[in-house]
């Protein structure tokens, strides 16, 4: 029986019924301790309030239970200290270090007989960079896969100014490293340009993405019996494609605007120029570009983003979507796009279309010479206008749509809103492009329902601002844009959704 200390508390209850529980009660109890212990809010409230340090008198306590405790318990028991290792009270993450040389104990008697216990300890002690070389030397002869031992590297070195492989880590540092040289020179010499806090401020930012990436696989494998995420990650590159005839945003002129004065647009000498304000709007390599100089914050980062696309996106959906099991293929998201787009006369706007892989169905579903890609990364579109050179590829604000009115036939925003600045905003502007009758459709998450899982969920991606948006918030979103929604599926954390524009007046 393990030794408590001898003051009473509630939460050590806790702790004997999860260590007590059957396999089959283990998830509930796992919450309901990480609940006692202020890890997490409850079902009810999830973001409720704690004390910061409030965990601290049962940190002994749940060290000792990891020394005789084995199985999915044993992993749900290291799962709880790393997430108390990154608690905001500095004397409960004292308290969990000072368990170190029992971790690495622990993980030299089981790392090597149970996958969900090796992945939950290395979860914990990827929290003790001060710790590295001995982490590194106890996890050395044990069977963690590449990627896993490469995010556990990355967690515990320290950043580097003259090769910080900032942004370049997700979903973990072995895809980038394996780009061609001048790539990597190229990601380099932009971030040692970086200011020393913002160097600083995204090297943190990406290791709190790696952590939570890790313990979310480590819950995943500790309820699922050691399992390996299901899937591979799809090819998702579009193959290079013949040259175009002619830039083919021309033909869609009549349904685009002026972003500065809302002034009709013409063809005038290779660039395309405003008939009301005067503005000439730059047309180079296929690409008319209407963001009024609004730029990508993150556009020398994403140039080399499509090289490692198909491994980014598929990590993100298994993280962000709770898409371990593999229950939304590449092919369900093909086939939904195909069934719920429904375009009454007029342009078929991918926003945010990103490398165009989503745009591609779309054009193979409707036909190019009626869809339109837009983006406010150059290189995304260039990605694009490689792969589909007669699809419409225009750079431009989904906050600003450079589209009149009641101009477009369908609009479809595929795993990008949440990282929209303002999701309302993108709605509405939907709302006013779409002409009655016409679709939209939308790929998103939604803050997990699992208390637990949502820690890990919520956690900064990097750099990139990523929201996660309530089913009831998109529907009063879309109600405000004039919008009906049709249907909704929410499988794991995914939300799909179509909506059709309302009659006007």
């Amino acid at each position: 029986m393990t030794t408590y200390p001898t003051e009473p508390l509630p939460r050590l209850a806790a702790l004997d019924g999860l260590l007590a529980a059957p396999a089959g009660r283990v998830p509930e109890r796992l919450r309901g301790l990480a609940a006692d212990l202020g890890i997490t809010g409850t079902a009810a409230d999830p973001d409720a309030a704690h004390d910061p340090d409030a965990a601290e008198p049962a940190v002994p306590a749940l060290i000792a239970a990891l020394r005789t405790t084995t199985g999915p318990r044993g992993a749900a028991v290291a799962l709880l200290l790393g997430l108390l290792a990154e608690a905001p009270g500095e004397r409960v993450r004292a308290a969990v270090h000072r368990g170190f040389t029992d971790y690495l104990e622990v993980l030299a008697e089981r790392g090597r007989d149970s996958r969900a216990e090796l992945l939950a300890l290395t979860f914990l002690v990827a929290h003790f960079p001060q710790e590295r070389d001995a982490v590194l030397a106890a996890t050395a002869g044990l069977p963690l896969p590449a990627g896993d031992r490469a995010r556990l590297r990355r967690c515990l070195d320290p950043l580097d100014p003259q090769d910080p492989e900032l942004t370049r880590i997700w979903p973990d540092p072995t895809h980038w490293r394996a780009l061609p040289p001048a790539e990597r020179e190229f990601d380099r010499a932009w971030m040692v340009q970086a200011p020393a806090g913002m160097m600083r401020t995204a090297y943190e930012l990406d290791t709190r993405s790696l952590l939570a990436y890790s313990g979310a696989k480590a819950l995943w494998a500790a309820e699922h019996g050691g399992e390996e995420p299901t899937g591979t990650d799809p090819d998702l590159r579009l193959p290079a494609a013949t040259a175009g005839t002619g830039p083919a945003y021309a033909a869609h002129l009549a349904a685009m605007r002026c972003p500065s004065c809302e002034g009709g647009l013409v063809l005038d000498s290779g660039a395309v120029a405003c008939t009301a304000c005067g503005t000439v709007f730059p047309a180079d390599g296929g690409t008319v570009d209407l963001s009024l100089g609004v730029g990508d914050p993150h556009e020398p980062m994403t140039k080399n983003v499509p090289l490692c696309y198909s491994e980014i996106r598929s990590a993100f959906l298994r993280w962000k979507g709770t898409n371990w099991g593999g229950a939304v293929s590449v092919q369900d998201e093909d086939e939904y796009l195909r069934g719920a787009v429904r375009p009454v006369d007029g342009p078929i706007l991918d926003l945010a279309a990103g490398t165009g892989r989503w745009t591609a169905v779309l054009a193979e579903t409707h036909g190019a010479d009626r869809v339109i890609a837009l983006d406010l990364s150059a290189a995304m579109l260039r990605q694009v206008h490689a792969g589909l050179p007669d699809v419409a590829t225009v750079r431009g604000s989904a906050l600003n749509l450079p589209f009149r009115d009641a101009s477009l036939g369908a609009v479809n925003i595929w795993n990008a809103l949440q990282s929209l600045p303002d999701q309302a905003a993108a709605i509405a502007e939907v709302g006013r492009c779409l002409r009655p009758g016409g679709t939209f459709t939308l790929m998103t998450f939604r803050p997990s329902t699992d208390p637990l899982y949502r820690v890990f969920q919520t956690a900064p991606f990097g750099v990139i601002p990523v929201a996660l948006s309530a089913p009831e918030d998109l529907r009063a979103w879309l109600t405000a844009a004039g919008m009906t929604l049709v249907s909704q599926w929410t499988p794991g954390s995914f939300v799909f959704i179509t909506a059709v524009r309302d009659q006007i007046g």
